[in-house]
């Protein structure tokens, strides 16, 4: 574990190796006793692990496949930006345009739910960028806020936080702050009519629905009556139109908040946390229902297993 206190590491196998790399010597051992603990700058003790070994470690049959893994992932990610079911956007495709309107050194302020997964997914982080997230308490309504705060404490750095309409919903009044303190923050709005993340946890453990799904206002409109830029997407046509006006007011040196408003299909994303896929592991009717329920066939996404054994 490095860099991190991650609570979920209490339940591990107790038997598994564990090592804690941290800065902060309060963190180590904090959340489970370790076999190693190191009191260290991160980036600085990987690079001199690196540094340290005499010769570059040969290619095993693991990383060939780990590495063709991560090629179909993104692969099945760019697959699901162009899918349109039942004619609607799906949430990777319109935070694979946002993302556009990120440059290296972007902060994202990300809420609770669904959309903390699609955007950790779909959103760049290949440079400086930097996201917070209510990871502690779960807190829905966090990301409109934090972007206020992320803002202010760093004004020179763009700032794009992403909700979903349940969470939006409750912070909403928040953009009214935005405007006043001339906060130029792009808020992105998953909108799919529903409490997205508990209805899929409710439907893997056979229950149901209630009181999870709600009526939404038109939140570009609403943002508007605040003083803020609303921009209402529904399609590709008027997804395009919303990144392009984003860029425009990006290049005048635009001051006013901008919400944009996005109606996506109401699909839960892949569940990752466990994925029946291995048939060393899981039974064949486990497979063809996990592969059927997420569309993920087995002739483009192949278990890793498989594909360490075609290595």
């Amino acid at each position: 574990m490095v860099g991190s206190a991650n609570s979920f590491v209490r339940f591990l196998d107790k038997n598994v190796t564990f090592i804690q790399v941290n800065d902060q010597a309060s963190e180590l051992g904090r959340q489970a006793a370790g076999t190693q603990m190191i009191l260290a700058d991160s980036g600085t003790y990987l690079q001199q692990l690196i540094d340290a070994q005499p010769d570059r470690l040969p290619e095993t049959s693991f990383l060939k496949a780990a590495q063709r893994s991560r090629a179909n992932w993104l692969k099945y990610l760019d697959a699901r930006a162009a899918e349109r079911p039942e004619g609607l956007l799906t949430a990777e495709g319109v935070l694979k345009e946002v993302g556009t309107l990120a440059d290296a050194d972007t902060i994202y302020e990300l809420d609770i739910g669904n959309n903390t997964v699609w955007a950790t997914r779909s959103l760049p982080f290949d440079q400086n960028q930097k996201m917070t997230m209510s990871a502690w308490f779960g807190a829905m309504g966090y990301a409109v806020s934090a972007g206020i705060a992320a803002k202010i404490a760093e004004p020179d750095r763009r700032v794009i936080t992403v909700s979903g309409d349940g969470g939006f919903s409750m912070i909403v009044q928040d953009i009214l702050t935005q405007v006043q303190y001339q906060l130029p923050i792009i808020n992105v709005v998953l909108e799919n009519g529903g409490f997205g993340f508990i209805r899929q946890e409710k439907a893997n453990s056979g229950q149901s629905d209630y009181a999870l799904n709600f009526k939404n206002a038109n939140w570009a409109g609403v943002a508007e009556n605040m003083g803020a830029i609303g921009l209402r997407v529904t399609d590709d046509a008027s997804l395009t139109a919303a990144i392009q006006k984003c860029n425009d007011l990006i290049q005048a040196g635009n001051t006013t908040p901008i919400v944009i408003d996005a109606i996506i299909s109401d699909q839960p994303p892949l569940e990752t946390g466990r994925m029946a896929l291995d048939p060393k592991v899981d039974s064949a009717d486990e497979i063809k229902v996990f592969r059927a329920q997420y569309n993920f066939p087995a002739d483009k996404y192949p278990a890793l297993s498989t594909l360490i054994d075609q290595n």
